[in-house]
């Protein structure tokens, strides 16, 4: 993907794209699960951890918190980089910057330590308010993203790992 056929939104090869990433795991409502979000050699993240579902926990997720939004309205989605475990992961995005807020929710699955890339169109993306569908929320607005995120729940109780090389806009 080249020219204006996509638009890189984080590149893990640079220390840098760490310091916006931030996890937050079920510990917010009780829960025990555990992640890190740490910078792998030679280029890429790793999100990796236990997910819980003592103490009605049951989710990991790490997120970004940009400076300026990303504004990808001339693009039909976000495309990831990825290895994984064989689980099934959301990526999520933010049209605000708020810790509350809806998040829209794209739902994939990862092949065990295959390198893959998953294209999430904007228009599959699906409204969520602390792990519960909003049909009648707004669309998400691909012209204000405020964050980006990887988030691994439904119950998939024990140890995940889910690389990442980068994250980018595309147009089909």
């Amino acid at each position: 993907m080249t020219g204006e056929r996509m638009l890189m939104i984080y590149d893990f090869t640079s220390a840098d794209q760490f310091k916006q990433w931030q996890v937050i795991n079920d510990g917010v409502m009780g829960g025990v699960s555990r992640s890190t979000f740490t910078k792998t050699d030679p280029s890429g993240a790793l999100f990796a951890g236990v997910v819980s579902l003592e103490n009605y926990g049951g989710f990991c997720s790490a997120s970004s918190r940009q400076a300026m939004p990303a504004d990808a309205s001339a693009f039909t989605g976000i495309a990831l980089r990825c290895k994984g475990d064989g689980k099934t992961y959301k990526l999520t995005l933010k049209n605000d910057s708020s810790f509350g807020g809806f998040s829209y929710q794209f739902r994939f699955a990862v092949l065990a330590n295959e390198w893959m890339v998953v294209k999430a169109p904007f228009s599959e993306f699906k409204a969520s308010f602390r792990g519960q569908p909003v049909p009648d929320a707004p669309p998400l607005n691909p012209g204000v993203i405020q964050s980006v995120g990887l988030l691994i729940a439904d119950k998939q109780a024990g140890p995940f790992n889910l690389q990442a090389e980068w994250i980018q806009a595309y147009k089909d």
